[in-house]
């Protein structure tokens, strides 16, 4: 049985809180559609020390084999950045994008 596209973000989430010191956030990208396998879960980092360049996302693909099975977009910013995307001043992607949840180290 597959695990939920909330459950595989949470789990992600803890990963990269382990391997990245300067993480300070973590936001799911809402919508998340759980009916559509090939919609990717979305998922907004705030890492201290990156550099402000923009909304850059960048896309993997499912790994069944480290049960990741759905596609994930990862969306790296600075601390500036996150700033700007919650007082609207910067958009994260497609108008329908928002902010979601924050997914927690543990």
């Amino acid at each position: 049985m597959h695990t939920s596209k909330l459950e595989t973000a949470k789990n992600l989430a803890k990963g990269h809180f382990l391997v990245e010191p300067n993480l300070q956030h973590i936001h799911l990208i809402e919508p998340l559609d759980d009916n559509d396998p090939g919609d990717p879960i979305r998922l907004l980092e705030v890492v201290e020390g990156s550099l402000a360049r923009g909304i850059e996302p960048v896309g993997f693909t499912a790994d069944p084999a480290r049960g990741i099975n759905y596609p994930s977009i990862i969306i790296e910013i600075s601390p500036a950045e996150y700033k700007s995307v919650r007082n609207g001043k910067l958009r994260i992607g497609n108008r329908d994008w928002t902010i979601g949840k924050e997914l927690l180290a543990s």
